[in-house]
């Protein structure tokens, strides 16, 4: 069977938990910490409770439309603000280190707390020929993870770890291509230090990631492969994506439902928006995508309509 290609210079910008993975993997540093002020549910419980008056706070909504629904989720930033202020007063990750990192990343691959996407390797493969092992450098098609994850580190780790674990062919070149992927994530200062991690996770001048928004500014800042003009498709799983997946070429929201409860789904994710996503095989690959973004099941839909037998 030939192999399957691109069909066009394709920049794809993966979330990274719940998309990528089978399920959230914030979890996966919880149980780093030597001797924590805080654990990790307290903290969880703390978010929930600042989640929950930031949901029950009043909002001027009347179209219930993309702006609105924007501005909705940038009010959420003081939320996130405080969770990672939180977490970093309580020195949650203080000594930690990149070899700790790497080990919970193992434990939870072997235990299935962490596993990526079915045909994640499908995907990746596609862009195998836009990537020269030798230098580490993309030609005009690229994957970057852009995520509010806790650590960079963490996420290049899982991704490299899963590679090697693969079995595929061309796995030495999926391992490459994961030591050099862009990801655009939090991270955990000073994984690398003598000493550990200073505990710090929140950055100077505006630079974590935490809300659509930040998701927004990232995707925008960064810069496509020299002389290139990519389609941009970017894939996520949350409200968290939502500005992100409207302002891409080609939005799809991953949800692994059957498609008579998709739209239940949706409601549930984007509620109070007032947009149903079209499924993503409604639409030829070869027309264009009007839609704000589309939804699809698995990851199979995304290499269906990015590639060409």
């Amino acid at each position: 069977m030939a192999q399957s290609k691109l069909r066009r210079p394709t920049r794809l910008v993966l979330d990274y938990d719940g998309t990528l993975t089978v399920k959230d993997t914030m979890a996966v540093l919880g149980d780093l910490p030597k001797q924590p002020k805080m654990s990790w549910q307290e903290i969880v419980d703390a978010y929930m409770k600042d989640y929950a008056a930031y949901k029950n706070t009043p909002y001027p909504w009347k179209n219930y439309d993309r702006e609105e629904y924007s501005g909705w989720l940038a009010a959420r930033k003081w939320v996130e603000q405080r969770s990672a202020r939180r977490v970093q007063d309580a020195a949650f990750f203080r000594g930690v280190t990149t070899d700790d990192v790497g080990k919970a990343v193992t434990r939870c691959l072997d235990n299935g707390e962490l596993e990526l996407r079915r045909d994640w390797q499908e995907l990746f493969e596609l862009f195998l020929p836009s990537y020269n092992a030798r230098d580490g450098t993309f030609l005009n098609s690229s994957i970057e993870i852009l995520s509010v994850n806790w650590s960079e580190t963490a996420i290049r780790q899982a991704l490299w770890q899963a590679a090697r674990r693969s079995g595929e062919a061309r796995n030495e070149q999926l391992c490459h291509y994961m030591n050099d992927i862009k990801i655009f994530a939090n991270e955990i200062e000073g994984l690398a230090s003598p000493y550990g991690s200073s505990g710090r996770v929140v950055r100077p001048l505006d630079a974590d990631i935490r809300t659509s928004g930040d998701k927004l500014r990232y995707l925008e800042v960064s810069t496509p492969p020299a002389g290139s003009n990519p389609f941009t498709v970017y894939v996520g799983d949350s409200s968290t994506d939502f500005d992100a997946l409207c302002a891409a070429d080609l939005g799809i929201w991953l949800c692994d439902v059957a498609e008579a409860d998709y739209e239940k789904a949706s409601m549930k994710t984007f509620k109070p928006l007032n947009f149903m996503p079209p499924p993503l095989h409604s639409v030829s690959a070869t027309e264009a995508f009007p839609a704000l973004f589309y939804w699809a099941p698995d990851l199979r839909s995304i290499v269906d309509v990015l590639s060409s037998a």
